[in-house]
């Protein structure tokens, strides 16, 4: 059983929807372009050129379907970008106790050019938080995540006092 030092969370990128619909409705008017080519021109090679057309289509949109999963056990915040719902690739893990600055995304303040920004939210809107701390690998770092208001609540009760963040429901 879990204990209650766990949190997780599946956030779906919510940011390139039209780009998303762009590259579907685009790959199905190719499509069926090339499909109604062959069958006007009577070459049967173009047949093979619209199933690839298909495959390419099918693929690219699903490429463009990500997720992010972060998983808080202890103070350890892990997070992993989720593609096409098959494939996951660690981005980063960091102890929440070096968090320098925690709040809204909208009431950051612009950071250092040489700062790695990583961006793991949904979209960079209202719902978005940000985390500025010091990595290992990556420097000094700022992180952009959607958390729920579950983590949220075992943030205002988990992270640094000098942070004053505080999360009421």
């Amino acid at each position: 059983m879990l204990g209650s030092d766990y949190r997780e969370l599946i956030v779906p990128k919510t940011d390139n929807t039209l780009q998303k619909a762009g590259i579907l409705i685009g790959g199905a008017a190719l499509t069926a372009v090339l499909v109604l080519l062959s069958l006007l021109t009577g070459y049967m090679l173009i047949l093979f050129l619209a199933a690839g057309a298909g495959f390419g289509t099918w693929y690219l949109w699903t490429c463009k379907r990500i997720e992010y999963e972060y998983v808080i056990a202890g103070d350890e915040l892990n997070i992993t970008k989720i593609l096409a719902q098959s494939r996951r690739k660690p981005m980063m893990a960091v102890s929440i106790k070096k968090f320098t600055a925690f709040g809204k995304l909208s009431e950051a303040e612009g950071g250092s050019g040489s700062r790695t920004l990583v961006l793991a939210c949904s979209a960079q809107d209202s719902s978005a938080y940000y985390a500025d701390f010091d990595h290992e690998s990556l420097g000094s770092t700022r992180l952009i995540w959607t958390p729920n208001d579950d983590i949220l609540a075992y943030l205002s009760k988990h992270l640094p006092r000098n942070l004053g963040f505080r999360f009421d429901t």
